[in-house]
């Protein structure tokens, strides 16, 4: 029973966590798409402003940008800098004349497209302070001349809520990490989430992967990795997307095929004990009896001869023991 069980149980083991970790990789896969179509939406939304800037006036490009905030509650604030690093532009006039020289998304939304790191930024209210994520373009003139930078504030709350309900109707729960694998955020920001070596690799190798990473109490976690979160049109965020698949989600096809398999054991031993009895009352017992008659014709006795016609072997013996019972005496 053990021969049988013991192979096919770790076969069973191996084939289901082969299948929950190509299963975490499409579903994480699946889940940066739908993020990355919500952060392309936003990213094709600041090219489509910044294009019609060319033309416009301080005045008309206020009115664009206070727009931009009420469009769709992505964006906490958005702005126009000038190539001195003022912004002259900013929506509900926040920051309208500060100097941008030092901060990232200006200058390398100077030479291109540009998609940040979250950051902190104040808003209207004093003391206040939200996450956010900077992307920025540079804004050209009708000759091509770069005139400015042009910038969106997206809300680090808007896409970490996106994430956990894509991850959530897909059965996952899901991390944003860095390139080197720290959590950016989660389900639980107190835990900080470390990928393995392997899956640092397939960070820089931009390929998917999935590993089993074991808890300190023994639980068993497949890490699916899906590296840059966006695919599409977006410029590279340097961010990518984990899955987590729980123990809870693995162990319980196996668990149900051992249960079966032992069913089905024991049924078999059971099986064979009953055999096992008509076999002996069939032919042991009487070969038995027949052994004994033997024994005591040998010690010269006078056994009554029992016929046994259980087996063609029996009853050949039992015939020669009367035989030879009958020239003896």
């Amino acid at each position: 029973m053990l021969a049988i069980w013991w192979p096919i149980n770790q076969h069973a083991q191996n084939f289901e966590t082969r299948v929950v970790s190509e299963n975490a990789i499409r579903g994480v896969k699946a889940l940066r798409l739908a993020v990355s179509r919500a952060v392309e939406r936003e990213w094709e939304s600041l090219q489509a402003v910044a294009g019609q800037l060319a033309t416009k006036d301080y005045a008309e490009t206020r009115a664009f940008t206070d727009a931009v905030l009420v469009a769709g509650g992505r964006v906490a604030w958005a702005g126009l800098a000038d190539l001195s690093g003022t912004i002259r532009v900013g929506s509900n006039g926040v920051g309208e004349g500060t100097s941008v020289t030092s901060t990232e998304w200006y200058r390398k939304g100077l030479h291109g497209p540009f998609f940040g790191r979250i950051t902190s930024s104040s808003t209207e209210q004093p003391h206040d302070q939200r996450d956010v994520i900077n992307i920025s373009v540079p804004v050209k003139s009708a000759d091509g001349e770069v005139t400015g930078v042009y910038v969106y504030s997206l809300k680090a709350s808007w896409l970490k809520e996106y994430v956990r309900a894509a991850a959530d109707d897909l059965g996952l729960i899901a991390y944003v990490v860095d390139q080197r694998g720290r959590s950016i955020f989660g389900p639980d920001q107190q835990a900080r989430l470390n990928l393995t070596p392997a899956s640092l690799g397939s960070l820089s190798l931009n390929i998917g992967s999935a590993q089993i990473v074991e808890d300190a109490d023994g639980s068993k976690n497949i890490f699916a990795v899906a590296p840059e979160l966006t695919v599409g049109n977006a410029p590279p965020t340097g961010l990518s997307v984990v899955a987590r698949v729980p123990p809870a989600s693995t162990g319980q096809d196996v668990t149900q095929l051992s249960v079966a398999m032992w069913i089905s054991l024991l049924s078999l031993l059971g099986v064979l004990g009953v055999f096992s009895i008509l076999f002996t009352r069939h032919f042991v017992r009487p070969l038995e009896r027949l052994t004994g008659i033997a024994r005591e014709i040998a010690e010269g006795k006078e056994p009554y001869p029992e016929e046994y016609n259980s087996s063609r072997e029996c009853e050949q013996l039992s015939h020669a023991l009367s035989r030879i019972q009958s020239r003896y005496y």
